[in-house]
């Protein structure tokens, strides 16, 4: 799996969570109704890939800026916009832009980046791990365990603020030994944000490879 694949991967199956454990319910969902309830997202992060077996351990920066089902995200000197109907990937070395329009299902995660967020109230069994102290921080720890045993991945960790419920780090397990891990550096919620932000224009590259595949 390569590493746009990996990053991939882990964001398309974010779509979480079913409760069974009481302890975990409450946090939870105070977790889900927080997330539900914002309308932009901006946040900062690492992507590690991470197979211990191997002694891989693969880290890159990267940031999304999402407005419903709009969003950037840059990750690996790749840009990808998307404004709700094109989306056009931009990678910056080559100075090549690839256009296609998404199609239903075929993004995942890039249908919506607000399930990296959103969603914990379906498909999985979770399980309270506990809380622990992360400098002035307390943080709540849960594990989720998928219920449809097809899914490429076992178990998903997630970690996120007590106080503000805002997410810290979302971990990934999966089959093939390849561990998928988000840590969350920064999180800004409901900052204005203009549609036209979501559109590239490869006007403004001079020299631009323009791949259409619209």
């Amino acid at each position: 799996m390569n590493r746009i694949s990996a990053l991939v991967f882990i964001l398309i199956s974010f779509n979480l969570l079913g409760q069974e454990n009481p302890e975990a319910t409450q946090a939870v969902k105070d977790f889900s109704q927080k997330m539900q309830a914002v309308k932009t997202i901006t946040a900062t992060f690492t992507f590690t890939l991470e197979n211990l077996q191997e002694k891989i351990k693969d880290t890159h920066q990267g940031k999304i800026v999402a407005k419903g089902n709009k969003y950037i995200l840059e990750m690996m000197g790749m840009e990808v916009y998307f404004d709700g109907l094109t989306k056009w990937q931009y990678i910056k070395e080559a100075n090549e832009v690839t256009i296609s329009k998404q199609t239903t299902g075929d993004g995942g995660f890039l249908d919506d980046p607000s399930k990296l967020f959103k969603d914990y109230d379906k498909n999985f069994k979770s399980k309270f791990i506990g809380e622990h102290k992360d400098k002035n921080r307390t943080i709540y720890e849960l594990d989720f365990f998928p219920k449809d045993l097809n899914l490429p991945y076992s178990a998903v960790k997630l970690q996120f603020d007590k106080n503000t419920l805002e997410p810290v780090l979302i971990r990934y397990q999966g089959k093939d030994g390849n561990n998928y891990i988000i840590k969350v550096k920064t999180f800004k919620s409901n900052l204005p944000l203009r549609d036209e932000r979501f559109s590239f224009e490869p006007q403004k590259h001079k020299g631009i490879e323009v791949i259409d595949m619209r």
